[in-house]
């Protein structure tokens, strides 16, 4: 498998950077039993050469694929990579929640509950008393989820408010 790699990445850099990337410009011979590139082609491999041409791939693979990232403030990478996994993770405690609520024995006290209870208990309490329940069922872990799916959804979806901001500096 390694030398099927080597194959296609020697093959790769020949359509990205012709011959050039070779110390000596020779045609590359095969093996007829199995289809890979020969020791000595290996051997003539410049390193730099290799180096160069993958920088040169990832940065046009970066133009084509549109995630430059714009200059913008300062605040908007961090503010993203922190609230990224915050929304997921209070998305997932409060769908662990509404599971949670079918089972009506279950001790939000114990070891694997007490995680998923202890972030969300203040939230839920919160809006307790403003959000009615539904034919006898208690919907605050529903309507949280929703605030949190729908937030992240408008600040870091794919076209979210702090993602346009770093790809075009909007």
């Amino acid at each position: 498998t390694m030398k099927s790699f080597q194959l296609v990445s020697m093959i790769v850099l020949l359509l990205v950077q012709g011959a050039t990337c070779f110390v000596q410009p020779r045609p590359l011979s095969l093996s007829s039993s199995k289809n890979v590139v020969s020791h000595q082609a290996l051997s003539m491999m410049d390193v730099s050469a290799i180096t160069e041409a993958s920088h040169s791939l990832s940065t046009a693979a970066a133009a084509s694929s549109g995630m430059l990232l714009a200059e913008t403030e300062a605040w908007v990478q961090p503010t993203a990579f922190v609230l990224g996994p915050f929304l997921n993770l209070m998305s997932f405690a409060m769908l662990c929640r509404v599971v949670a609520s079918w089972y009506p024995e279950t001790n939000l006290n114990k070891v694997p509950w007490v995680f998923v209870a202890w972030p969300t208990e203040p939230l839920l309490r919160l809006v307790k008393g403003v959000v009615p329940p539904a034919f006898g069922v208690d919907i605050t872990p529903v309507f949280w989820l929703a605030i949190f799916t729908f937030l992240n959804e408008i600040l870091l979806g794919q076209q979210g408010l702090l993602v346009m901001k770093m790809k075009y500096g909007i």
